[in-house]
């Protein structure tokens, strides 16, 4: 299911909130209300939306509406409405979620942390 809350026009996005960040998950949509991407922010969405529009791309040349729902476990709340959007949408992903959460088995977390693993011994 959806996240809830109304859908807010991306020119009203709350300013810096400093301490009282907003942390949560958040969906951000095109002029005609459809989803384009799902995200999270452990510490504050308005912030975290503000570094997408930044940044450029898909999300900054599309996006016009965002809404949000606040969450202690918002890796998990995005995960699940990730899986709810494939679910509806057979199998695919917003149009500006290119990539999806990396699974980290031992092997991958040991070449993030460690560095690359493909040099040559």
């Amino acid at each position: 299911m959806a996240l809830a809350a109304r859908w807010r026009s991306l020119e009203r996005l709350p300013a810096p909130r400093g301490r009282d960040a907003m942390p949560g998950v958040y969906e951000l949509a095109d002029a005609t209300k459809r989803t384009l991407y799902i995200g999270q922010s452990a510490r504050d969405v308005p912030n975290r939306i503000r570094q997408h529009l930044a940044k450029g791309g898909c999300v900054a040349q599309h996006a016009c509406y965002w809404r949000y729902e606040y969450s202690r476990v918002p890796q998990a709340e995005e995960a699940r409405l990730l899986d709810e959007y494939r679910a509806e949408h057979g199998g695919e992903l917003p149009a500006c979620n290119a990539a999806t959460p990396l699974v980290r088995d031992a092997r991958r977390r040991a070449a993030e942390r460690f560095g690359g693993g493909d040099r040559e011994p």
